[in-house]
């Protein structure tokens, strides 16, 4: 009886918060024409406080609530937008971030969608992504109905070993799994290597097209990045 109750009071609490957000979006879009940036800030601010709330929401039901089985997720990407995602994430000698999104059919999580945003540095060592502008990505995700399906990045230096993931890595994987989210990460070497992963292990890739083998479990080597 204690647990039914507690999920009826975040349940509630969930659509409350909901409704609200959807109104700051809403907000967000009127002003936008308008360009008052000032007022954008405040109301991007508000956005970003509803969605902490709403993950604080998840979080709490996650560890109170029954405990669920992970259910395997299926990506599906092409040869093609790997390679065209290696170039992108190697043209310089420093790291380099985007999300991924796509479309989702018949259980299929697919990803064929870069989505860049600004950056706060960019470095060999490491890239860390403006926190305002990945925010107002996320809002026009959820304007359109998209999820994020997942993130790219590189690795600097050569061989499989290079994409195996850092603590940082883990830290912002795992705030995204605690968060509901179902998107899988993926670590590039500058040799054409690439790993796909995620914390919970809930992950089945599936490559279409040539240009690619696997070299182990949910990892591949691309084969064809010496050609224009």
């Amino acid at each position: 009886m204690e647990q039914k109750t507690t999920n009826s009071h975040l349940q509630r609490k969930r659509q409350k918060l909901t409704e609200k957000r959807d109104a700051l979006l809403r907000s967000f879009s009127k002003v936008a024409v308008g360009g008052k940036r000032k007022r954008l800030e405040v109301i991007c601010k508000q956005i970003c406080q509803m969605n902490d709330f709403l993950q604080s929401l998840d979080l709490i039901e996650a560890e109170t609530g029954p405990k669920q089985a992970t259910t395997t997720k299926r990506y599906v990407v092409s040869s093609l937008f790997l390679h065209e995602s290696f170039k992108k994430l190697t043209a310089d000698r420093d790291e380099q971030f985007f999300f991924i999104t796509g479309s989702e059919t018949d259980g299929a999580l697919v990803l064929d969608q870069m989505l860049e945003f600004a950056h706060k540095k960019r470095t060999i060592g490491g890239v860390e992504g403006d926190e305002r502008s990945t925010h107002r990505l996320l809002i026009k995700l959820s304007q359109f109905g998209h999820r994020l399906l997942g993130h790219f990045h590189s690795h600097p230096g050569h061989g499989v070993q290079q994409t195996r993931p850092s603590g940082t890595d883990e830290n912002f994987q795992r705030r995204l799994e605690n968060a509901g989210h179902v998107a899988v990460a993926a670590i590039f070497s500058r040799d054409g290597y690439v790993r796909f992963w995620r914390l919970d292990n809930s992950v089945e890739i599936q490559i279409h097209g040539t240009g690619v083998e696997q070299h182990e479990q949910n990892v591949y080597r691309l084969t064809k990045i010496d050609q224009p």
